[in-house]
């Protein structure tokens, strides 16, 4: 998984799991009084599965459909619509030219440098790391002093205790071979370990406790065992490691260690005759009226609470009833069915959601392998055959990823230009700064035609800076141009910073564009048509416009976006390419012409 996905996926289940933390607590409350201790514990896996399933099934009925129109999907992803930002001078520093190739308008991208520091990913993900390493460094520290604690203790040898132990097994019905000890260090008893188990004695506990007394502290930890509380307690410390940032995740942690211990009365107690019950509360309520919790509370199953769990587990030892088979068939069908609601994710929308999927009701979508174009690259493509309505897609999965649109990003520069009137028409003339360019053909004066033919970046630079930041935003809001977000500097926001775009939304664009569909006038949408005309031959003619992310003296992102009219047929397309090298939009212009002439387009 590359390190944007992973950290999308973290911290959109994150914030899932934020929404279903806050569901769980509100249906403890709604059937607190008609439900049992186990079953609110229960409630609490739910955020487990939540947090540990990398990608749930789309589903009508999900609960999540609410929180469509908050748009969480891209709520989740503003980090990584923002990855590799970097803000460059309009000198262009940080800045180095790549030399001409063949092809006229493939021939010119600049590199950009990039730093593992200077981009927002990469501090996002190093700050996420910093805080991993720090807390796992902590649960470390924790499981060593419990280590040292367990080697401090001693094996008990009563005979009258060990008998006790054995008996507390035979009624819990576990055979689990565990060591029994004791120590002068804790307040509370506690259960320790998973392949190798302990319960550990305070002192106090011997000397002071019943027989019966003790057989019911016995009888408790041994219930952590039988229920696996320990090898669950393990899971919850992974996940609120993964989620430190999230302060929800470590309060329903918390409470689900709080609800463990009520639970784990709750069993203890059915093991129990009625008679006993109220032994048992006693035993139980002194022993935690005198301890406070031990430091590493969240690593072990212990005993001790502080006063509002007193009176919880008080309460529930106070008014339990055992279980009847139809109460516990209505809990349990009660809860797959939540789990129906919340384990699954919002049903997409009709329309192209932000990263660019093509309408789920559409039918007319045909996937089909074209892996042998793309030997050596990651890439997509999409081919729309407008007439038709018919979209051919490669690699689903990359054509809605978000990506630098680089120099495809000047159709929307010129016809901004246009519409604002920065610019007049295709022969609009800028005055070229004396900046010298190591292509010859950028050291002149330039028209909206020769720049966009030679891809010269700092006219169309120009015409942004020129229209401005605001007028920008507001036009790519209005079209839909994937996050909209021009964060990464008037100059270079669509050169590897922080403007994105899925191919599925470059071809909803070209689209729209092609129909008219866009606010731009007819009058300024002919002259960029005009503009990245390619070819003109008997009745086919290509429009199309390349582009080239280039970091660190190597191409990594190669576009080739536009539409061919053949006869009566109209067909747009978007092609992408992802690699370490030489991924760039002369390859990708190659791959989609050699797919055109196979389809008998071109």
């Amino acid at each position: 998984m590359e390190m944007h996905s992973f950290l999308s996926w973290l911290l959109y289940s994150s914030l899932m799991g934020s929404i279903l933390i806050g569901l769980i607590i509100l249906l403890r409350l709604l059937f607190k009084n008609k439900t049992d201790a186990n079953w609110q514990y229960l409630l609490w896996f739910l955020l487990i599965l939540k947090l540990l399933i990398p990608h749930a099934p789309e589903s009508s009925f999900s609960v999540f459909n609410i929180f469509n129109q908050l748009n969480m999907q891209s709520l989740a992803g503003i980090y990584s619509d923002a990855q590799e930002q970097a803000k460059m001078e309009p000198t262009m520093r940080g800045v180095s030219f790549i030399s001409q190739t063949e092809n006229m308008t493939d021939a010119y991208a600049v590199s950009v440098s990039r730093t593992f520091l200077e981009t927002r990913e990469n501090i996002i993900f190093l700050i996420w790391l910093t805080g991993v390493i720090a807390f796992t460094a902590y649960t470390t520290y924790l499981t060593c002093k419990l280590k040292c604690l367990i080697k401090d203790s001693s094996v008990i040898k009563d005979n009258s205790v060990t008998k006790l132990l054995e008996e507390c097994k035979l009624t819990m019905n576990t055979k689990k071979n565990l060591v029994l000890l004791e120590s002068m260090k804790i307040g509370s008893p506690m259960a320790v370990g998973g392949i190798h188990s302990y319960i550990i004695l305070p002192i106090e506990s011997i000397r002071n406790l019943s027989n019966e007394e003790l057989r019911f502290i016995l009888l408790h930890e041994l219930a952590h065992f039988k229920r696996k509380d320990l090898y669950i307690n393990w899971v919850t410390v992974f996940l609120q490691i993964m989620h430190w940032f999230n302060p929800f995740i470590w309060y329903a942690f918390y409470q689900m260690r709080q609800d463990r211990e009520v639970a784990c009365d709750a069993y203890v107690l059915s093991m129990l005759k009625f008679s006993e019950y109220k032994s048992y509360g006693a035993a139980i309520i002194a022993f935690l009226e005198k301890n406070s919790s031990p430091i590493y509370d969240y690593t072990i199953a212990r005993l001790a609470g502080g006063k509002d769990h007193i009176k919880k587990r008080m309460a529930m030892i106070a008014s339990y009833k055992r279980r009847t088979r139809a109460n516990f068939i209505w809990e349990i069908l009660f809860f797959l069915l939540i789990g129906c609601l919340v384990l699954t994710d919002a049903k997409s929308t009709a329309s192209a959601t932000p990263n660019g999927n093509v309408s789920q009701t559409n039918q007319n979508i045909a996937y089909e392998d074209l892996s042998s174009y793309f030997q050596g690259y990651d890439g997509t493509f999409i081919l729309l055959d407008l007439k038709k309505d018919r979209y051919q897609i490669y690699n689903d999965d990359k054509s809605k990823k978000r990506i630098s649109p680089n120099s495809t990003y000047k159709i929307i520069s010129s016809l901004v230009g246009l519409e604002t009137g920065i610019l007049k028409d295709e022969n609009t003339l800028l005055e070229w700064d004396k900046t010298l360019y190591p292509f010859e053909r950028w050291n002149r004066d330039q028209t909206l035609a020769s720049a966009m033919a030679y891809s010269v970046n700092w006219y169309f630079q120009k015409v942004d800076a020129g229209v401005g930041k605001t007028r920008i935003e507001n036009y790519l809001k209005q079209i839909g141009y994937g996050n909209n977000d021009i964060s990464g500097g008037i100059y270079d926001f669509w050169v590897e910073s922080s403007l994105k775009i899925s191919p599925l939304e470059q071809v909803e664009l070209l689209k729209k564009l092609y129909t008219y569909e866009i606010p731009f006038s007819q009058r300024n949408i002919d002259i960029v048509k005009k503009a990245i005309k390619i070819s003109e031959e008997d009745k086919t003619t290509l429009y199309g416009k390349t582009g080239t992310g280039i970091v660190n003296e190597r191409s990594i992102n190669g576009w080739f976006v536009g539409c061919v009219e053949h006869e009566d047929k109209i067909y747009i397309f978007a092609t992408n390419i992802q690699g370490e090298n030489q991924a760039d939009g002369t390859n990708a212009k190659n791959i989609t012409l050699a797919i055109l002439k196979d389809k008998n387009i071109l």
